[in-house]
């Protein structure tokens, strides 16, 4: 897309360095809708120049820290209790932060019930991705995995919002990572149409999971392919070492590099409703969660092999949502 004319309600993803970054946006401010920032605070702020987030986990291995998304037209601000929202009436993107003094369950079942309450009034009820960092996600909260409970909370907002049934038609791509700090990011898009929810053939689907991962199974799917308005974007859901709903090669990270690949691909491969799905060289980042920033050369090298140089890749340090977890990889492919 040419960045000097942008199409009608579409949307454009740029990263980079800070500094670069901004210059190159220099009179766009208008239409930025999303700006994150790795390795900063973790409160959302919503500066002049658009919605702002902090994320505290470390860019690594001098990955580009930032990303912004930017709007084909020009952008309304606001805030919705603890959120902040920036949309275009066809795309919206929303950040909020909350603190779990009163428990990981109840602040991620308040975060999403506010979340999808702000989608439904901004007239973009259809998630097509959410992005969730969780502090001490594999610690346990009265004898409890964090993980876990916020997945019952996650579990609860969607029910209570659509019903169980329904529910389960609502779920988006995402992901959930640990990090530093004490607060629940999180952070999602949303648009005016619903998109495509896709599962993985080597995989079930997330929130069919058997209940030894929990009382409620993760509220996810495996990718989403967003709508028009979202720049016809394929999400990719954090995918990690899972075969059917099994961890593989617990300890091995070239294990589980190499399985990761294979179910991404197998997701590619399958296509969805209408045509076929873009390749991992098409895509326009992708990022790597790592729980050890000495893993950055190893895996780097052996994705430039598969993805090419043009792949924008972002490596980024955090806790997988399961403790025998090395990496997880997730990515967004523009139309």
């Amino acid at each position: 897309m040419n960045a000097s004319e942008p199409a009608l309600g579409a949307v454009e993803l740029k990263v980079g360095e800070p500094g670069p970054l901004a210059a190159a946006l220099a009179g766009e401010h208008a239409r930025i809708l999303l700006e994150v920032a790795f390795g900063a605070d973790t409160a959302a702020v919503q500066p002049p120049g658009g919605l702002r987030l902090g994320v505290p986990n470390r860019a690594l291995g001098g990955s580009p820290p930032t990303e912004v998304w930017l709007s084909g037209r020009p952008v309304e601000r606001g805030r919705r209790g603890e959120i902040a929202w920036a949309g275009n009436g066809e795309a919206l993107f929303g950040c909020v932060t909350r603190g779990l003094e009163q428990g990981t369950a109840a602040a991620t079942r308040a975060a999403f019930a506010e979340l999808l309450a702000l989608a439904d009034e901004q007239g973009c009820p259809h998630l097509v991705r959410v992005w969730n960092f969780l502090p001490g996600i594999n610690d346990e909260e009265r004898g409890v995995e964090r993980y876990r409970l916020f997945n019952i909370g996650r579990a609860a907002a969607f029910d209570e919002r659509y019903g169980e049934s329904e529910a389960e038609r609502r779920f988006s791509a995402s992901s959930a990572v640990g990090a530093p700090g004490t607060r629940l990011v999180t952070c999602f898009a949303a648009a005016a149409s619903a998109g495509l929810h896709l599962g993985n053939p080597r995989q079930v689907h997330a929130y069919r999971y058997p209940a030894d991962y929990g009382p409620r199974a993760p509220s996810f799917s495996r990718a989403t392919l967003a709508p028009a308005a979202l720049g016809g974007a394929l999400f990719l859901s954090g995918t990690a070492s899972v075969a059917g709903h099994e961890t593989r090669h617990a300890g091995s990270l070239e294990g589980q590099l190499d399985e990761t690949l294979l179910n991404i691909e197998a997701l590619l491969g399958a296509g969805a409703a209408g045509g076929p799905l873009p390749g991992l060289r098409d895509f326009d980042l992708v990022r790597v969660y790592l729980r050890s920033a000495a893993a950055v050369g190893c895996v780097r090298a052996r994705l430039r092999e598969r993805l090419g140089e043009r792949v924008p890749l972002v490596f980024v340090e955090a806790d997988i949502c399961r403790s025998e977890l090395l990496l997880e990889i997730e990515g967004v492919a523009l139309g």
